[in-house]
């Protein structure tokens, strides 16, 4: 082996090892984007805002297809289009807790929504991450209802 060779290893080294160090230290510098509120209707500290977020399992397209699959709309009533907006704290656990409806047009029966729920109960969660540790976290998921496409979609 040359001495040229041995110096272009040495160098190559040099900048990896560089490249490493200079990554861990900005790593240890980053700043964490979580933010908290004391939850109401759970009376504890809970994360809207977190490193990692929760994720369903499959991802938000398998969430999709099982609400489109098992939301049923109610039999003769027209009167429920618009949006359903519910809310749920994913613990560190994975598990669902503290349920809220936010919006439903099906009005003081909230028939969409309670469905809704049923649905969302089915699904496996990873929690949100704060700075490494599993937190709580409020997640909320709008549904359009419109009777139309609803109506097309279910006919084929």
């Amino acid at each position: 082996m040359t001495v040229i060779s041995k110096f272009n290893r040495f160098m190559i080294f040099a900048i990896c090892l560089s490249c490493f160090v200079f990554n861990a230290a900005s790593a240890q510098t980053k700043k964490f984007n979580c933010s908290v509120f004391k939850d109401t209707l759970l009376h504890k500290i809970i994360y809207k805002q977190a490193d990692i977020i929760p994720e369903p399992e499959g991802g938000m397209a398998a969430v999709s297809r099982l609400i489109a699959k098992e939301l049923k709309y109610p039999s003769g009533d027209s009167e429920y289009i618009g949006k359903i907006i519910i809310a749920f704290v994913i613990e560190p656990n994975g598990k669902i807790d503290g349920k809220r409806i936010i919006k439903d047009p099906s009005g003081k029966g909230q028939l969409l929504s309670k469905q809704l729920f049923k649905i969302i109960d089915e699904i496996k969660w990873t929690p949100a991450f704060c700075k490494g540790k599993a937190v709580p976290f409020l997640y909320s998921i709008p549904v359009n209802i419109n009777l139309e496409e609803w109506f097309f979609d279910n006919c084929n």
